[in-house]
């Protein structure tokens, strides 16, 4: 291509000849080979100016993605923050809002707990004000008390156990335990040892020999001697069919006649089973029928234990008559068992005679006595 560029552009260098001097012609195909040289040279190198055309580009439009995507974060963020900072006062709102509330409840709590604690106060101070009065008004009792006040306290104790003394003669008739009080009050009114107490402490001896003589009563051992006859009159018997007398059984006769003997014997003894045959000369008694004795004997245990109660309640009309009713029944036994029978209606008899009420005696004196003696005492009192 080099040889054939300048015969190609000979033409024109003709027809500029005539214009131009020879040197200039000389050097215009110098010119034009310098170009194409260039030209040449310049087609090699349009490739990578393009490449890096293109990585500007690229670069500026990664540049741009990056730069927008940081804006669009920068703008997401901020309106977090916005909604986060708004959601912030609102909860800064509401716990204001919260703290205000729990502030004005707990100033009324403590304003009623004041309320109430005043009142309470209150009524602490009157308690404790009406406490000191009354220790007050017990200071000057007590402060006015003497040696003749001991006096006093030690004539009320008596008067308490001449009073106790007569509440268990009346109510439970203990000659024991009234003889014990008795003796009690008399040893208080010799530590006292007043020349005006001695007709208290005479009508608290006499009072006192009136109980020594009241005949004594082994109520505990009447009570157990009925409960025995009640054991033992269970046992009694009071029907008993006979017993037949066990023969040995005989051999077979050896003759007619034999025979005949033996089977009129066996019908007689069957016979006299259903029989019985008592002298007209001696007194028929009805024998009782077996479904009474249950009867009987319920009888006869309800009647001893009706003497029992008697007995504890010291009433010896229903105690003698529950006895003798009691060896009434005891005789429906006679036929049939009359040795346990016999011992029984001893044994009751024995317990009918005993006396279980006995009058007791009035032991009011020594009490009035000593009421006399401490009119006299207050009178003396108020007179000094």
């Amino acid at each position: 291509m080099s040889d054939q560029e300048p015969k190609n552009n000979k033409p024109p260098a003709e027809s500029s000849s005539s214009k131009q001097p020879a040197v200039e012609y000389s050097a215009a195909p110098v010119s034009s080979s310098d170009d194409k040289v260039s030209t040449a040279q310049g087609k090699p190198s349009s490739g990578p100016a393009w490449l890096a055309l293109l990585l500007v580009i690229a670069l500026a439009g990664g540049v741009a993605w990056l730069v927008r995507e940081s804006q669009d974060r920068e703008t997401l963020l901020a309106t977090r923050v916005g909604h986060l900072e708004t959601v912030a006062r609102k909860k800064d709102t509401n716990l204001d809002a919260a703290s205000a509330r729990w502030k004005q409840e707990l100033k009324t709590s403590i304003g009623n707990l004041k309320t109430a604690m005043s009142g309470e106060s209150s009524k602490l101070s009157q308690s404790v004000t009406a406490v000191k009065a009354q220790l007050a008004e017990q200071r000057k009792e007590l402060a006015r008390f003497s040696a003749s006040d001991r006096d006093s306290w030690l004539l009320a104790e008596v008067e308490y156990l001449l009073r106790l003394a007569n509440q268990r003669l009346i109510m439970a008739g203990d000659t024991v335990a009234t003889q014990a009080l008795l003796a009690s009050a008399d040893s208080v009114l010799k530590e006292l040892d007043e020349a005006n107490l001695h007709k208290v402490r005479a009508a608290v001896a006499a009072d006192l020999a009136v109980v020594r003589a009241v005949p004594k009563v082994d109520v505990e051992g009447i009570y157990l001697r009925l409960s025995a006859l009640i054991e033992q009159a269970g046992k009694l018997v009071i029907f008993q069919l006979p017993t037949p007398e066990a023969r040995p059984p005989e051999g077979a006769a050896a003759n007619w006649q034999g025979r005949l003997r033996q089977g009129y014997e066996a019908a007689l003894s069957k016979l006299s089973n259903y029989l019985i045959i008592r002298r007209r000369d001696m007194p028929m008694q009805a024998l009782m029928e077996p479904q009474w004795e249950g009867l009987v004997r319920q009888n006869m245990r309800m009647l001893l234990e009706q003497a029992q109660v008697a007995l504890l309640s010291k009433n010896q009309t229903l105690y003698a008559d529950s006895l003798g009713r009691a060896s009434h029944w005891v005789d429906q036994f006679i036929d049939s068992d009359e040795v346990a029978a016999r011992a029984i209606d001893n044994e009751l008899k024995k317990l009918a005679d005993l006396t279980i009420s006995v009058p007791l005696p009035d032991i009011s004196r020594s009490l009035q006595a000593l009421d006399n003696a401490i009119e006299r005492r207050l009178q003396q009192g108020g007179d000094e």
